[in-house]
């Protein structure tokens, strides 16, 4: 065997796109590196050369840049860009016309944060009217974010049909080899099955969600309504902190290459914008004037249609939910110069983002996987992006919760009370534990997969603080397979035996670290790698056995009760997280 490439090493190949990995790389227009609701989605998209002139940034209508919808989800050079998604109530009709662009800053300058400006949320803005819009904008997020913009970028609204017309809506198609690495990586997190496509599931998710977007490449914002031009100021404020974050930092010059390391890069960069946003919001209860359309607050409206896939939906919020909470700790530690700090040396874990005072010292083991796979099977190495991954503390977290979404609440392997951290109404961020018990004391991990040509399999292997976490996480490991009708054969193997996630897997505990193997069949499982064979490993500690000595606390006979946090709390809260998910604030 021969000892792969440590995470750190995993830099660009030669003559590849660079950026982030993509976990569900879906749209035409962007390639996204984690999408989630309450904002813009981060990506990067290359700044046009030529005197650093913003491309295209006087023409709205500038035709579609070449390029798109080819090679969804690879790292190209020349297209990323940040979307934020909401659900929108009205459909989309006539295509409507975009602000003009106005370049003296004077203009912006001019407005005054306290201006009332007369003008119907609900009814269609004129292109000065979105104009003052825009400028009393960016005056009020000047005021609360102590920052100063650079130029006044140029915002255009657009109807849904417009947005897939010219930005091609959210379909697309992966190279087979990534897409086969990104679906097994779901799998691992038991979120999307072997029967269903990430890719498919994701853009399902996505089809009426898109709310608009900042473009680093042009310095645009592009808003998208319904059969008039309306604007959410809200949105507009967040997408507004985007346009400064680039024109301070430069986006592009975010590209973690795992998937944990994306999603703690957009905890800082959505982290930041979401708690802005809710710094505005709270004005505007207070003091301000704002535009926000009737439906864009929760119980008014159309309610949303249940996702297509909530887990992934789950797991791609958290830079959204952990992300404003851990600005905030930085921000009243030490003021809007300690955030901004931040952007020079931004967190690097998940872990990071979830437990503020982890950061920046609490850095994560370097794992190594011995490749030992034998007969048809190989190592899936995607042309087009890094050929493992680190899945993260945010990850595991949603692989354990997603039970209780998937079974409406009806059972679960971490309970309400432990997931949500409110009973009632859902705070603006922070309404979700995505450190659970189960996940901390995470360490690192590494992610291989293999394919024999038509099946897949996978190596997970996790580090963890002590060798009480790596039970911890083990025995929860061991509910998590029951939920899915796992049936342990084995000491160390079980087998699913129909539904999705069905096929043998092996758990390796070694002191303080686990290892997984999946294959489609137990005879399968020494071809993906020769250490996984059953029976020679140590049990998976029943949730019974488990004690004060090794770290982890026995099973509550009366968890069931969920006290303080009732059943039918947990279906409402359960109904209310699902909006959330979907629609923008």
């Amino acid at each position: 065997m021969t000892v792969e490439r440590k995470m750190t090493d995993l830099a660009p190949r030669p003559g590849l796109p660079t950026g982030p990995p993509s976990p569900f790389p879906a749209l035409r227009l962007v390639e996204v590196q984690v999408i989630a609701m309450r904002g813009v989605i981060v990506g990067r998209e290359h700044r046009r050369e030529q005197n650093g002139k913003r491309a295209n940034a006087e023409n709205p209508h500038r035709p579609r840049p070449e390029g798109l919808g080819k090679n969804v989800g690879q790292r190209r050079d020349g297209l990323v860009v940040a979307l934020g998604f909401c659900l929108l109530a009205a459909g989309a009709v006539a295509p409507l016309s975009p602000s003009e662009p106005v370049d003296a800053q004077a203009e912006w300058q001019a407005a005054d944060p306290d201006d009332e400006l007369e003008i119907a949320a609900d009814e269609g803005l004129s292109d000065q009217e979105i104009e003052a819009v825009v400028d009393r904008s960016m005056v009020r997020v000047e005021e609360l974010r102590g920052a100063e913009f650079e130029e006044r970028p140029p915002v255009t609204v657009v109807t849904r049909e417009e947005f897939t017309e010219q930005y091609g809506g959210t379909g697309g198609e992966l190279p087979e080899e990534q897409s086969t690495f990104e679906n097994a990586k779901l799998q691992a997190l038991f979120l999307v099955g072997g029967d269903e496509d990430a890719t498919a599931a994701q853009a399902e998710n996505l089809e009426t969600a898109v709310a608009g977007f900042y473009s680093p490449a042009t310095g645009e914002i592009v808003l998208v309504s319904g059969d008039e031009p309306r604007i959410n100021e809200l949105t507009l404020a967040h997408e507004l902190v985007h346009a400064y974050q680039d024109q301070q930092w430069g986006l592009e010059n975010y590209s973690a290459q795992t998937q944990d390391g994306a999603n703690a890069e957009l905890g800082l960069v959505e982290g930041d914008a979401v708690y802005v946003e809710t710094l505005y919001e709270e004005r505007c209860e207070e003091e301000w004037e704002c535009l926000i359309p009737e439906g864009a607050e929760p119980g008014d409206g159309e309610q949303p249609d249940q996702p297509a896939n909530l887990g992934l939906l789950l797991l791609d919020f958290q830079p959204y939910d952990s992300g404003p909470a851990f600005i905030e700790v930085v921000h009243e530690e030490g003021g809007w110069a300690a955030v901004n700090a931040l952007y020079d040396d931004p967190p690097q874990t998940t872990e990071q983002v979830i437990f503020p005072e982890s950061y920046p010292d609490d850095e994560p083991r370097e794992i190594e996987i011995e490749d030992s796979h034998s007969g048809e099977w190989e190592r899936i190495e995607p042309e087009a992006g890094p050929d493992a991954d680190s899945l993260g503390m945010a990850a595991i977290t949603t692989m354990f919760v997603n039970p209780l979404y998937d079974s409406g609440g009806q059972d679960w392997v971490i309970p309400p009370d432990e997931w949500f951290t409110y009973e009632s109404d859902p705070p603006p961020y922070g309404a979700f534990d995505y450190g659970h018990e189960y996940a901390t004391g995470w360490n690192g991990d590494r992610f291989h997969a293999y394919s024999n040509g038509e099946e897949v399999g996978y190596v997970w292997a996790l580090a963890w603080d002590s060798p009480g976490d790596a039970a911890t996480f083990a025995s929860g490991f061991d509910e998590l397979l029951d939920y899915w009708d796992g049936e342990r054969v084995e000491s160390d193997t079980y087998v699913i035996s129909e539904g999705g996630y069905e096929g043998a897997y092996h758990l390796s505990i070694e002191d303080d670290t686990v290892a997984i193997t999946h294959a489609p069949e137990i005879d399968s499982l020494t071809e993906i790698s020769e250490d996984a064979r059953p029976g020679t490993g140590e049990s998976v500690p029943e949730p019974d056995e488990m004690d004060e000595d090794t770290g982890e606390s026995e099973e509550d006979d009366e968890s069931d009760e969920l006290p303080g946090f009732g059943v039918g709390i947990a279906l409402a809260a359960l109904a209310v997280a699902a909006y959330l998910l979907v629609r923008r604030r």
